[in-house]
């Protein structure tokens, strides 16, 4: 696995075709979702708990009207971790089916939501650079670029038409984000 993540994360155009068309790499995709996101998790607790990173958080969302952060008393590091993994495994399907669908349909590209699931789990790999602290902004990067690289050998088409997919996919994921924040946020 260490190695489908290294060529994932080498953006291997060659593995992504090969993750698409094997369907008994699905649950390998998924353990790259938590173990990446659960990494990059640490990494952010460790920065947030390091520096003013709580006070310009917790003033950024005071200032759009959300309240703090609504991170429990004692919940700590395992809270953050556990939620930022669900959080990733939730998205992961949510953008794999809305990669897969505005692909298909508005791009005209060929897969299912299987192959999309599969190619876009590995494209997490970059993730697990997020452990160090601060890194995490340079790790999204990486990931959505090789995101696009996965939807483009996912899908079969141009690297146009898969940024496009990407972008299309990425929107809806963020929609469905900021409505579970508000919720979350409304309920604590």
């Amino acid at each position: 696995m260490i190695r489908n993540m290294i060529r994932a994360a080498a953006l291997d155009p060659e593995f992504y075709d090969r993750a698409e068309s094997t369907t008994s790499m699905t649950r390998q995709a998924l353990v790259v979702v938590v173990v990446a996101n659960a990494l990059a998790a640490v990494g952010s607790w460790i920065g947030f708990e390091n520096t003013a990173g709580g006070d310009l958080w917790s003033g950024a969302r005071r200032w759009m009207g959300l309240g703090d952060f609504p991170i429990p008393d004692g919940g700590g590091i395992f809270f953050v971790v556990g939620l930022g993994v669900l959080f990733a495994v939730l998205g992961w399907i949510v953008w794999a089916v809305t990669t897969s669908f505005v692909g298909g349909r508005i791009f005209k590209g060929t897969t299912d939501v299987g192959e999309m699931l599969r190619v876009l789990g590995f494209a997490q790999a970059p993730r697990v650079i997020g452990v160090i602290p601060y890194l995490g902004p340079v790790a999204a990067v990486w990931v959505l670029v090789a995101s696009v690289v996965a939807i483009r050998e996912g899908l079969d088409f141009s690297t146009g038409r898969a940024i496009g997919t990407a972008i299309g996919g990425w929107l809806v994921w963020i929609l469905l984000q900021q409505a579970v924040t508000l919720l979350i946020a409304a309920i604590f």
